[in-house]
């Protein structure tokens, strides 16, 4: 599609100008200028750009041209807080309105709002259950709607928030002459539910600003976890900063400690490390200038870092969404960088099993639902009841949202309840470092009484200091670590509360949409793997995947147009044919993982243990061997006739899976053949 030239663009002169007098800045990025001239036209639009783009700009100039209020849906009230301060220090004017301010405080900002003094008034989804809030928007009259987030709008989308499936019949009681809805990850489909769920008819479609032709994509084909570790050790040694993703925190830990042991100095990040812990390994990365994270998924927000040379993954990611927002956090400095991919398709096994785990059975959630009708309110723990119903943790947890979503339980947050605070005789003479120690110290020696045990609950303290709830939890334990206060936290387990003592087949729990939103992640996963594979040009794959049209099809940045540039990790110095444990060299993990798979499966059935099937090193040297008839499956060692005809065919099958997903056998030495007696 030919990019629109000024003389195209009605509007873009007064928008050239707004944009010096508003905002200081005397050019627009790509694809800004004509999303704000549909947007000033009067069209509905729906903008696909990645983080870092420009999205804002999208609807905050517009806001400034038009004559009345602009009304803008976020879904976090952090992001708010920070765009309303950025607008209010150009002096536009610019609120929020959400649940961190007082009664008094929302009564001023609605006030104001009816006396039409902002241009731009920033709320969450859930605003929109008041009444009172739509009554008022409907006196003052919505000039413009837009809904940032937007893919929070779709199931396909990995971020589904329920409110905003509300959004349509705000839409249609508002009647905006106009709105945008903006996301930095939408496929087709996400698009697809945009448009319907707000009740676009025929809105213009910006997919676009996605290309980073500084990054070099590579995909590498690796053999297992020791190829991978020393793929990112040289990664790690070419210099800069890196980011390296893996799948699960066991992964990472055991990457992160490889790292160490081959002399990286990496970091590590992730979700199950203790609040302290991962700030602190955040400011490492971002303060040191060759900087290497290891970390999962959790790793990401406000990482804006702009000299990240590489970012590598070392699990295939979830989706081609999550890769690409990933690996943009690489290069933002414009100069090159390297994104590469360590392939291994049974990684793509690991992910359909957390997939299928966060989608739990229904004998899975009967199961979990049986233990919680039978107890008054059950407060033992995921980790226990995992082992009363024989699921994993992963599986548990999925299954109480569920039942938490659909109004079936009840249950504690973390932390829930009343803080007590004891200001000691240092408090008054402490002068903290951080500005949100010395905002909550402040406070409670006007609270307080030194000396005195006080009892409060933290959102009164985020309110008093304005402050979000978590930097009240950071500056507290601050405080409580320079000796100015003594603190008793309340329980921070989380006690679960049956709402219907019902069995299960009579609760009425709807699972198709449970079901359904496991086949389009297991289509997301097929996507990606899709990518790996793929042999034509990767930028044109993600580009295409994204919207984008008329690409080149040789970009001269990716492995497959220009070749790889990533080392071939050095094989290991080991006796021919075997490796350190004594298993083959170069079996192929894909069949392996199938194998063990289909064996643990039957196992079950048979009511056996596995390695009555095949023990451990039978079933690798089946993965070295990929036998394909009788023969080469009777060269195996720990085979033989009666094996190969109870599971032969299926091993068979395997294994000719294995090799059309490009695996080569290994050569193995024949196994005995041993004469048994037959006994009459």
């Amino acid at each position: 599609m030919r990019r629109m030239q000024p003389e195209d663009l009605p509007h873009f002169a007064q928008a050239q100008a707004g944009l010096v007098r508003h905002f200081g800045l005397s050019e627009f990025r790509p694809g800004q200028a004509e999303v704000i001239n549909a947007v000033l036209d009067g069209r509905n639009t729906v903008v696909v750009m990645p983080t870092g783009a420009g999205k804002s700009l999208c609807y905050q100039l517009p806001a400034m041209l038009l004559p009345g209020v602009t009304l803008v849906v976020s879904p976090l009230i952090a992001l708010m807080k920070d765009q309303v301060e950025q607008l209010t220090a150009r002096g536009i004017p610019a609120t929020f309105i959400n649940s961190s301010l007082t009664d008094l405080e929302r009564a001023e900002r609605m006030r104001r709002l009816r006396a039409r003094e902002y241009k731009l008034v920033y709320v969450a989804p859930e605003r929109f259950r008041s009444f009172s809030f739509l009554e008022a928007l409907g006196e003052v009259g919505v000039d413009l709607l837009a809904v940032d987030e937007a893919h929070c709008i779709s199931q396909w989308g990995h971020d589904f928030r329920p409110d905003y499936a509300q959004l349509g019949q705000v839409r249609k009681r508002l009647r905006p002459p106009r709105t945008v809805a903006l996301t930095a990850t939408a496929t087709p489909e996400v698009r697809e539910d945009i448009t319907r769920v707000l009740l676009m008819k025929d809105p213009q479609t910006f997919a676009q600003g996605f290309d980073r032709p500084n990054l070099f994509l590579d995909v590498l084909s690796v053999g297992g976890d020791e190829e991978k570790r020393q793929a990112c050790a040289q990664l790690a040694a070419q210099g800069g900063s890196g980011i390296i993703y893996c799948a699960t925190r066991k992964a990472a830990e055991n990457m992160h400690a490889s790292l160490h042991e081959r002399g990286v100095n990496a970091v590590l990040y992730h979700a199950g490390m203790e609040d302290e812990a991962r700030r602190i390994a955040q400011e490492e990365f971002m303060a040191a200038k060759e900087a290497v994270a290891v970390a999962t998924n959790a790793f990401g927000m406000g990482i804006d870092k702009p000299d990240i040379r590489f970012v590598a993954h070392a699990n295939i990611p979830r989706a081609v969404e999550a890769y690409y927002q990933e690996i943009g956090r690489a290069g933002r400095d414009g100069l090159p960088a390297t994104t590469a991919l360590l392939f291994n398709h049974a990684d793509v096994y690991t992910q359909e099993r957390l997939i299928e785990s966060n989608h739990p059975s229904e004998a899975v959630l009967g199961d979990i639902w049986n233990v919680l009708r039978n107890v008054p309110e059950y407060s033992k723990g995921i980790g226990v009841l995992a082992g009363m119903v024989g699921a994993s943790e992963f599986e548990v947890s999925a299954a109480l949202r569920i039942f938490e979503r659909e109004g079936k339980i009840e249950r504690g947050a973390r932390g829930e309840g009343e803080h007590g605070i004891t200001l000691t005789d240092k408090a008054p003479a402490t002068q903290p470092h951080a500005e949100d120690a010395r905002r909550l110290l402040q406070s409670l020696l006007e609270m307080f009484p030194v000396g005195r045990s006080a009892s409060v609950e933290l959102p009164v303290l985020a309110r008093r200091t304005g402050l979000e709830l978590e930097e009240v939890r950071h500056a507290l334990g601050l405080l409580e670590k320079a000796g100015a206060a003594k603190v008793r936290r309340p329980f921070a387990g989380r006690s679960i509360r049956a709402l219907e003592p019902v069995p299960f087949r009579d609760l009425g729990v709807d699972l198709s949409r449970v079901r359904e939103q496991e086949r389009r992640s297991l289509l997301l996963l097929k996507r990606m793997t899709d990518y790996a594979y793929t042999r034509r040009c990767r930028r044109a794959f993600i580009l295409g995947y994204f919207g984008q049209a008329d690409l080149p099809p040789n970009c001269g940045n990716c492995d497959v147009c220009s070749g790889s540039r990533l080392p071939r990790p050095a094989p290991m110095t080991r006796p021919a044919g075997a490796t350190a444990t004594g298993k083959p060299e170069g079996f192929s993990e894909l069949a392996a993982t199938e194998l063990r798979r289909w064996r643990k499966s039957l196992a079950k059935d048979l009511e056996v243990p596995p390695f009555i099937i095949f023990n451990d090193a039978t079933l690798v040297g089946l993965a070295a061997a990929l036998p394909t008839d009788r023969d080469s499956f009777l060269a195996v060692k720990g085979t033989g006739e009666s094996r190969w005809e109870r599971f032969g065919p299926k091993v068979v099958e395997i294994c000719l899976m294995a090799r059309a997903a490009g695996h080569e056998p290994v050569a193995l030495a024949e196994a005995p053949r041993v004469r048994r007696s037959r006994k009459a």
